[in-house]
């Protein structure tokens, strides 16, 4: 190694001592540095020496410390003992990670704890897309990476699938933050400052034009603990003012707050549940790449609280650790008696399972510090949104599918206008114009999370307690206020009790409503201790009779045989290891064949075959609920004037009321609409008791049937005639300010009834169901009575063009422009009809190719028929003549435009 010397002058002596010294180590030369030092740390000799002595090495100048001292760069910052040391300085948040928080899982999540009263950005609103965030801070070089797991795609550990699986997915880097000093204790000091002073939930995106505000964001609080951190960040999303939001002030500024809870994932020998596709839980779902051999590589693990005994060969025991809900102290004292039913209902199916008082209710006090978006506090939480919704979400470990946090949101907007439509019987029963909150873009919705969101049926709920007042309200239902209040609370009870279901695991069943006849829905003594569906966890809409039939329960009182049976599969605890429990639990799925027990969920509710998975309906047979609604809202229609509007008043409520009735008759009359070219889903399994096929085409009889009813009540002439005089009273409101939709002066009555008649000849010429009654011709045997895709069509026809038929066999009739042979409600079905047998028959819209030759049959029958009857010598008036002049030459267009496309 060379040396530095300074240049002076030696005597002869002390340059041979010096070449002495020098050589008796040269094969090993020595370094002045001590053994400890680092290859940079290099010492220098003094830059003077004494006349006639050699110089004397000095250290050289020290390296610059990589890193600021951990005293300097800290001084003046407020620390916060926790699970992650914390330090606010001025306007930065610095974490301090020890060696042992490096590589170890915790849980992000994410909630708006103050909102803009804009779905979906409301106060309370637990956030998430895709699986719950999982966190890793890993030590790369300098830096402190903060990486999200990807938590789907596993395999055993050691295997050769290990490997591959390594190989084949990453995890995704979020944030690489520079370390800015390290402690005492080799910790290492980052800035999370820009992690959480961002767009981290990517809010812009349900926020078009909006843009996260750094300098306009602020800290709102940090919180440390033993077992998680709470990072609540006052976001303002900037935009340049062109868009005007109702419930923000200035659209240049919008601030929300933005909770972060962070947490360690715990460790306690959770025992992960396997699912069954007969009983309806969230899951979990991980593929495992060791299931060689396997059809199905997934892993489904239920959703689902780690509830233990504390007397494990108790038959009934507590549990070691009970449920603990926390009604937040913002709940009017009022309905707190109704929350706490409803949240303790669920205990009656905890016992069967074998736990006692497994749920527990408290009451934050007034004086309590903690938020409720702490994710150690499950809350049932009271928000004013204006949003007329409620919400069960719940946050889940996505490794295991044990829940973690729960937060159950009730709007106070959805509450109150309950109230007013009762306590205020005939003066606003009629008003169903909730108001709704601006739509924004969402992002991609998410199949846990989304399914908690009970915005859909709460906002139906309230309207059919509007469509349920007015009716009690109205002659001949005569009711005490007693009773209103005792309906109200039982309504309340009922719709906690549902989402307190979302929060322990369950998904909705749709199927539950099939339960009971209408007879036997409103038999009491049927219904106390069952109730009106099999489950809780259905959308079921008001039971309200016409007058002259029997009146049951309002309200479903309590859960139902088939939540009894869920719970069981999920909690009840078994012996016998891995193999004794998944035996155990197959025997209690099959059971699924019972009438109590079919399950159904979102996904068959959404465009499934089944007629009867549906949201807001009731009865086993959809048709005979139709019928009790159309004779209600008979006997309703024609009292409108009177009803709902007192001396002094407006008319704006007749206009609602009539809007609601036409609602509810469109809602009904789509339930009657599943049923043709409609199949029974089944998820019974092989071997199960009494055990269905998984698919059964629904009775030709039943199919006829309904479409009867909708050719009476939809395509008929007889269809949707109302009192004339009733349309002079469909008043607007007259108000004119924020908040209030601009509305047509005078009621669009034709568009409102084309809107529901054509919705339905959507439904029953779409390719889906035409496809469907194709389908059934192969799969059912040739004795088999079969409604086809051939009758469907010549019946809609025959049905729609009624008055072509009877002004066919007339002789001596005449019509007017008052009195037109063919009114003008009717001939907008027509053209609107003849529209849809068009594109089919010209092959737009995907309808089969039988199909499109069905609708050629049908416009060359439909043809000379019109000519005839437009040319006839009747005295026909101006209006129908030229509607079926321009029919029949539109039809000769279609026909000669179809000839040319099957030309070669």
């Amino acid at each position: 190694m060379s040396r530095r010397f300074v240049a002076q002058p030696l005597s002869l002596a002390v340059a041979l001592c010096l070449f002495v010294v020098s050589s008796a180590g040269a094969d090993q030369p020595k370094d002045v540095r001590s053994k400890d030092a680092k290859p940079d740390q290099v010492k220098a000799e003094p830059q003077q020496a004494a006349p006639g002595a050699p110089s004397v090495p000095v250290a050289a100048p020290q390296a610059k410390p990589k890193f600021p001292p951990y005293a300097d760069v800290l001084s003046g910052a407020t620390a916060m003992e926790g699970f992650i040391k914390l330090h606010r300085k001025d306007t930065k948040l610095l974490a301090e990670l020890s060696p042992g928080d490096l590589d170890k899982d915790v849980m992000v999540a994410i909630a708006i704890s103050r909102g803009i009263g804009q779905t979906p950005l409301l106060g309370g609103m637990t956030w998430g897309f895709g699986d719950d965030w999982v966190w890793q801070f890993r030590k790369a070089d300098d830096r402190i990476q903060i990486v999200r797991r990807n938590v789907r795609f596993r395999a055993a550990k050691g295997s050769p699938q290990e490997r591959s699986v390594h190989f084949a997915y990453t995890d995704s880097i979020m944030f690489s933050l520079p370390i800015v000093t390290t402690g005492p204790n080799g910790s290492f000091v980052v800035d999370l400052t820009p992690v959480f002073m961002s767009d981290l939930p990517q809010i812009s995106a349900v926020l078009p034009g909006f843009g996260f505000a750094g300098d306009r964001s602020t800290w709102a609080q940090v919180k440390a603990f033993r077992d998680n951190v709470e990072i609540e960040v006052a976001a303002t999303y900037a935009s340049g003012g062109g868009r005007s939001i109702d419930t923000v002030a200035d659209s240049r500024g919008a601030t929300l707050y933005v909770h972060y809870s962070v947490s360690r994932l715990p460790e306690t020998g959770y025992q992960p549940r396997l699912a069954d596709d007969r009983v309806g839980y969230f899951l979990t779902a991980l593929k495992d790449y060791s299931r060689d051999g396997e059809e199905d590589r997934f892993i489904r693990y239920v959703n689902r609280w780690d509830l233990r005994k504390a007397e494990p060969s108790a038959a009934v025991s507590p549990p070691v650790k009970p449920l603990v809900f926390w009604i937040e102290k913002t709940v009017p004292f009022k309905y707190r008696a109704a929350v706490r039913e409803g949240i303790l209902e669920w205990n009656k199916a905890y016992e069967k399972a074998g736990f006692a008082n497994a749920i527990e209710v408290r009451q934050q006090p007034d004086d309590a510090t903690w938020d409720p978006e702490d994710i150690s506090y499950n809350t049932f939480r009271w928000i004013t949104s204006s949003a007329s919704f409620a919400m069960g979400p719940s946050r889940v470990n996505p490794l295991t599918g044990q829940i973690l946090d729960a937060d159950i949101i009730f709007d106070a907007d959805f509450i109150e206008r309950w109230q007013d439509y009762f306590e205020t019987e005939r003066r606003d029963a009629a008003t169903v114009a909730l108001p709704t909150t601006v739509k924004l873009p969402g992002l991609p919705a998410d199949p846990r999370h989304n399914l908690g969101d009970d915005g859909d049926y709460t906002r139906m709920l309230g309207q059919d307690l509007a469509f349920g007042a007015m009716a009690l309200a109205a002659p001949g239902h005569p009711v005490s206020k007693e009773k209103l209040d005792e309906l109200f609370v039982a309504g309340v009870k009922s719709v906690v009790t549902h989402e307190v279901g979302h929060t322990l695991g369950l998904r909705h069943n749709f199927k539950s409503s099939a339960y009971w006849t209408m007879a036997e829905l409103n038999d009491p003594e049927k219904t106390k201790n069952v109730g009106l569906t099999a489950s809780i966890m259905d959308y079921m809409p008001v039971n309200i009779s016409p007058k002259g039939k029997p009146q049951g329960d309002y309200f479903s009182r309590t859960i139902g045989p088939y939540d009894y049976w869920a719970i069981e599969y999920g909690y009840k605890p078994f012996s016998g290891g891995t193999d004794g429990e998944v035996a155990e639990l197959k025997k209690i799925a099959s059971r699924s064949a019972e009438p109590a027990l079919d399950y159904a969920t979102d996904g068959d509710a959404d465009g499934g075959p089944d007629p009867l998975v549906n949201r807001h309906d009731l009865s086993k047979d959809t048709v005979e609920f139709a019928r009790w609604r159309v004779e209600l809202i008979n006997q309703l229609m024609p009292k409108l004037i009177d009803d709902v509007v007192a001396p002094g008043e407006g008319y704006q409520r007749v206009r609602k009321a009539f809007d609601m009735l036409l609602h509810q008759h469109g809602i009904a009359m789509g339930f009657v609409s599943r049923q043709i070219g409609g199949i029974y889903v089944n998820r019974d399994h092989k071997g199960d008791p009494n055990a269905r096929p998984p698919l059964v085409l629904v009775e030709a009889a039943k199919q006829r049937a309904a479409l009867e009813f909708l050719e009476q009540q939809v395509f008929g002439p007889e269809a949707y005639q109302f009192p004339t005089k009733l349309y002079g009273y469909l008043a607007p409101p007259h108000w004119d300010h924020w908040g209030m939709r601009d509305v047509r002066a005078d009621f669009p009555v034709h568009n409102m009834i084309l809107g529901i008649q054509d919705s339905l000849l959507g439904r029953l010429l779409s390719p889906t169901t035409l496809s469907r009654l194709l389908d059934s011709e192969l799969k059912a045997p040739p004795e088999q009575d079969l409604l086809t895709a051939s009758e469907l069509v010549h019946r809609l026809t025959s049905s729609i063009f009624r008055e072509v038929e009877t002004l066919e066999k007339a002789k001596d009739a005449k019509f007017t422009a008052r009195k037109p042979a063919i009114d003008s409600r009717r001939r907008n079905l027509q053209q609107r009809y003849f529209e849809r047998l068009a594109d089919m028959a010209m092959g737009n819209g995907g309808a089969p190719s039988e199909c499109q030759t069905m609708a050629v049959v049908e416009l060359k029958n439909l043809e000379p028929r019109l000519n005839v009857v437009a040319g006839s010598v009747l005295q026909l008036d101006d209006a129908t003549r030229q509607h079926l002049s321009d029919l029949a030459a539109r039809t000769r267009k279609v026909l000669n435009a179809r000839i040319n496309l099957q030309r070669p």
